[in-house]
């Protein structure tokens, strides 16, 4: 079975092999993968190298929901890759530091977010780049999904890498790409898939993250039980932390909830040395489905706010933002009609907070912000 386009992905495969074919004479030069370090970007990071081999490869982990595309573009460009793989990132808003790298080498980019304005850059021959909302009528398929149908030989324990990569986009009931584990099993993975994408929550780190690391160590043991290895328990101690702290703030925001009369929205601010905003965000919406909640908080200097629609809520999140975008001076923002974000400095950020509350609120809104 096959959820993209069988010319695609040989597309796909073909750029990447051809540019491994010609940039390894003697390894000089490394493969760059920047990934999203949430669950798909760090599921979808492992089946790239599992497709890539024994070819030497560079992680470099991209912290949202900030995307550090500066910090990212200068750490890159020092190692001089031959192929710079972008899997899960929103780059269509930066297109002088994919041609700043295209004048290096090759670019594939794999970005199922939104997209802005495109259009692609002077080296059309140095880059690919893929998104299913424009090849694949408008359905957002998680990174995972892409990186693993790369792959020409699935082993169970990809597969079961698969199931976790999905578990954290909600994508499990609408994909049956596998045969599921049984039922105790699907619980135990999921256990695990909660652990490896909280984990880019509390760190900052330049490379490679914890959870990747533990993917790999666990794949060349697969017999072993996964919670088993050494570096499950660094990803089981870092999560109850931030499930804790996560707790005790959730329960304070719903007494706090219980108190608003017939709310249009929700949109309130935390206060944590976590980046809490996402995760507090996610798990208020199964409590108020057909509400639009924003969850905000001030975070390394910056102000973060992640916004999520209930389950029975039609407002497009990425849409939404779209609009801020063209009003407020945003750092950064983007996302999916289920779930966006953006960041912003001081009195930028209060001005598009004001302003998203009238689109929510708004009863004119454009057609565009509802699907």
């Amino acid at each position: 079975m096959t959820f993209f386009d069988s010319e695609l992905i040989k597309k796909a495969r073909s750029f990447i092999d051809t540019c491994v074919l010609s940039g390894t004479v003697g390894y000089e030069r490394p493969i760059m993968v920047a990934y999203h370090g949430d669950g798909d970007g760090c599921c979808a990071a492992y089946f790239l190298k599992r497709y890539l081999n024994d070819r030497p490869i560079h992680f470099y982990w991209v912290g949202t929901p900030d995307f550090d595309f500066a910090k990212a573009e200068m750490y890159i460009c020092r190692q001089k890759p031959f192929l710079s793989v972008f899997l899960d990132m929103p780059v269509y808003n930066r297109p002088q530091m994919i041609e700043n790298l295209c004048l290096q080498g090759k670019v594939l980019v794999y970005d199922h977010h939104y997209p802005g304005v495109w259009d692609g850059c002077n080296h059309k021959s140095d880059l690919l780049y893929i998104n299913p909302i424009i090849h694949q009528n408008g359905v957002a398929f998680p990174t995972t999904l892409f990186a693993w149908e790369l792959l020409r030989k699935k082993s169970e324990f990809e597969n079961h890498v698969l199931f976790m990569g999905l578990f954290t986009e909600t994508w499990l009931d609408r994909i049956s790409a596998i045969e599921p584990p049984d039922p105790s099993y699907q619980r135990r993975l999921k256990e695990v898939a909660k652990r490896i994408h909280a984990s880019f929550l509390i760190q900052d780190m330049e490379s490679t993250h914890y959870a990747l690391n533990f993917l790999f160590k666990a794949s060349n043991k697969p017999q072993e039980p996964l919670q088993a290895h050494e570096e499950y328990r660094t990803l089981e101690n870092i999560y109850n932390l931030i499930q804790n702290e996560k707790s005790w703030i959730v329960l304070r925001l719903k007494e706090d909830i219980k108190r608003l009369v017939h709310p249009k929205y929700i949109l309130k601010k935390i206060e944590s040395r976590i980046r809490l905003c996402g995760l507090i965000a996610s798990e208020l919406r199964w409590h108020y489905p057909h509400l639009v909640i924003g969850i905000w908080q001030r975070w390394k200097n910056r102000y973060y706010c992640e916004l999520r629609r209930g389950r029975e809520c039609t407002t497009n999140l990425a849409s939404l933002i779209e609009r801020l975008k063209m009003e407020a001076p945003l750092i950064t923002g983007g996302g999916h009609p289920q779930a966006a974000a953006f960041t912003a400095h001081g009195n930028h950020f209060f001005e598009a907070i004001d302003k998203l509350k009238r689109y929510i609120t708004s009863p004119g809104k454009n057609e565009s912000l509802s699907s």
